[in-house]
């Protein structure tokens, strides 16, 4: 993942309540799940290596999705039950090396980003972190590039000694 597309992340991530930011870590998975395919049916030297590792953070989005269930609602259980399925897809994908195992994961968790959407678009919270600085794109743009402005920051951020 190029650092471009983690700083998007982050922002996305800072921006969000507690249902867009389930979605954002489905929009990750998928990131890495193009990496993973990518790296596996590409030539590169060093596929093996970016092809482990992609998978590897796919697994890790899918715990944190696992860790953000909760289980006082009973469809956290038939979810806990599909990410566990996903898991071990990931794994098998890992040592088979098939980009089968990685599709059939991905459909699930497609099907799954398509339930999140819908709940993020009803959740009228605001975002989970209130303290942080407000990013503008657009206002001013470059030849084939646009600028994004780092509001000044009401208060303070840090804390006091």
């Amino acid at each position: 993942m190029t650092a471009e597309t983690i700083a998007t992340f982050t922002r996305k991530i800072v921006a969000s309540n507690r249902s867009e930011l389930i979605c954002v870590l489905y929009e990750i998975y998928f990131s890495y799940e193009q990496e993973a395919i990518e790296a596996l049916t590409g030539e590169e030297k060093e596929a093996g290596d970016t092809y482990t590792k992609a998978l590897r953070q796919c697994g890790q989005v899918v715990r944190h999705l696992k860790d953000a269930l909760d289980f006082s609602y009973k469809i956290s259980y038939s979810l806990y039950a599909l990410y566990d399925f996903v898991e071990r897809q990931l794994a098998k994908a890992m040592y088979e090396q098939k980009v089968e195992r990685i599709q059939s994961a991905g459909k699930i968790m497609r099907d799954l980003e398509e339930s999140f959407v819908q709940v993020a678009k009803q959740d009228a919270s605001g975002p989970m972190m209130g303290n942080a600085q407000q990013v503008t794109a657009g206002l001013t743009y470059g030849k084939g590039q646009l600028n994004e402005s780092m509001g000044a920051m009401e208060g303070n951020r840090g804390f006091f000694a």
